[in-house]
């Protein structure tokens, strides 16, 4: 068996459609005339270390998916003190890449056994502690890791959405803005993988700490590169925070997210982001 399989969002995901597009502009380093050329290439090898921040971290996989190389995250969700998110890590396979524009991911299953993950107590359990009164959608979760039960089981093998995510870096002209500009923009398309992330959203609000990854992730780039942010008029819909702006979409449908005019402005730039 394969190390790892396929999340596609429309067979493997569950319940809403989500899409988001989270972008930061800056000034072009100073120095070579072709530091800007160079950017993104950095981006694509040194993309762990931008990762790394109190929402989650990253490093290349020691596994790879077929040919492709691989991204192992772990997220921190902590609540009341408690990683909510342990033992539990995700995994990406580079599906599409030019080092001189952009790269794309697809989320995956883990097939292999991780020591960890596999023969460690669910520390999510700990909910059993944290929320007094247990509400129905809750009780699946509790019973399938109660307390000294296992985590060898497939939802937490399985990266905690479904879908594809890509990263672009290149001229603010390309994305509607000044071309004395660099735009660096992540956009994803994805669901939750099964129904037992569905009701951790519910609980922990699971998509509500998205941003926080990738507001730093950006943040973290421009910082590290010695550049110097530049504001944004900020588009209809979009929100901004730290520097950036983003959009959060959710949708019933693939074909409603495919009509939808936010998506087909990105599409343009990623064509990878769906398969």
């Amino acid at each position: 068996m394969a190390d790892f399989t396929e999340l596609p969002v429309d067979t493997e995901g569950v319940g809403t459609y989500h899409f988001n597009r989270f972008r930061i502009a800056f000034e072009p380093p100073r120095g070579s005339k072709n530091a800007a050329a160079l950017l993104p290439a950095i981006l694509y090898a040194n993309f762990p270390t931008y990762i790394n921040s109190n929402a989650a971290t990253a490093e290349w996989g020691d596994h790879l998916y077929d040919q492709y190389k691989t991204i192992h995250f772990q997220g921190i969700a902590k609540f009341l003190g408690i990683n909510l998110a342990a033992p539990h890590s995700d995994w990406v396979a580079i599906k599409w890449v030019d080092s001189n524009l952009a790269f794309t991911v697809q989320t995956l299953r883990r097939e292999f056994f991780d020591t960890v993950e596999d023969g460690a107590p669910i520390v999510a359990t700990s909910l059993i502690n944290i929320v007094p009164v247990i509400p129905p959608p809750v009780i699946p979760l509790i019973n399938i890791g109660g307390i000294g039960a296992t985590a060898n089981i497939p939802w937490n093998r399985r990266h905690f959405l479904a879908g594809r995510r890509g990263w672009r870096i290149g001229d603010g002209s390309v994305f509607g803005l000044s071309s004395k500009v660099i735009v660096l923009e992540t956009v994803a398309v994805e669901r939750f993988s099964s129904q037992e992330y569905n009701i951790a959203d519910w609980i922990i609000g699971l998509e509500t700490k998205v941003p926080d990854v990738w507001l730093a992730f950006l943040n973290n780039f421009v910082n590290m590169n010695g550049c110097n942010p530049i504001d944004q008029a900020l588009k209809p819909n979009w929100t901004k925070a730290k520097r950036s702006m983003y959009v959060q979409l959710s949708f019933d449908s693939l074909d409603i997210l495919r009509s939808n005019q936010e998506f087909i402005d990105a599409y343009k730039l990623f064509p990878n982001i769906l398969p």
